[in-house]
């Protein structure tokens, strides 16, 4: 992955370093209070059969808030693991490092475009609006009924952010014709 600007696999990277970041969040998030289940009754993911498919623990879920150390630790060093090779790739191949990148995520013209299509055009405007939205959605669903790892919200996330990034590069490529 060799782009012409020398930032080599920015893209791949930076989708590594947030699903990364999600990843850290969910584990803390499940250690302390578990996030399957209901808000009433709340359950602890079992990261070892969770993510493989019951092959290592027969229960996706467990009622006990148990530490797991060959679950819980094992998750939280390859979510903390991927978040920081990223984080070493986008330092390595952003002018001013990881503090710059994370500023120009912040400062970045595509915000503008949820006010006014003027700013990039309706494509970039309906992908902000896609990826806020899936995001919005993701959030709400997740806290309202304390399931981080329902399928059926990850679907409806997944198609969101899926149009509004795919929409993103088409607006950028249009642009740069």
């Amino acid at each position: 992955m060799t782009a012409d600007d020398g930032h080599e696999g920015r893209s791949l990277a930076s989708l590594a370093f947030a699903l990364g970041l999600w990843a850290t969040v969910l584990g803390i998030l499940n250690i302390m209070y578990g996030i399957g289940g209901t808000a009433e009754n709340k359950l602890k993911v079992v990261w070892a059969a969770y993510l493989s498919v019951g092959q290592l623990y027969p229960d996706l879920f467990t009622s006990d808030m148990v530490y797991r150390p060959a679950s819980d630790s094992v998750f939280m060093l390859l979510s903390i693991g991927l978040m920081a090779w990223s984080g070493r790739c986008l330092h390595n191949s952003t002018e001013g490092g990881i503090v710059a990148w994370i500023q120009s995520i912040a400062t970045c013209d595509s915000w503008l475009s949820l006010m006014s299509t003027k700013e990039a055009g309706e494509k970039m405007t309906a992908a902000m609006w896609c990826i806020v939205l899936g995001l919005g959605f993701y959030i709400y669903q997740s806290i309202v009924h304390w399931n981080w790892v329902d399928v059926g919200v990850y679907s409806v996330t997944a198609a969101l952010l899926g149009f509004g990034v795919a929409l993103m590069f088409a607006a950028k490529a249009e642009m740069e014709e």
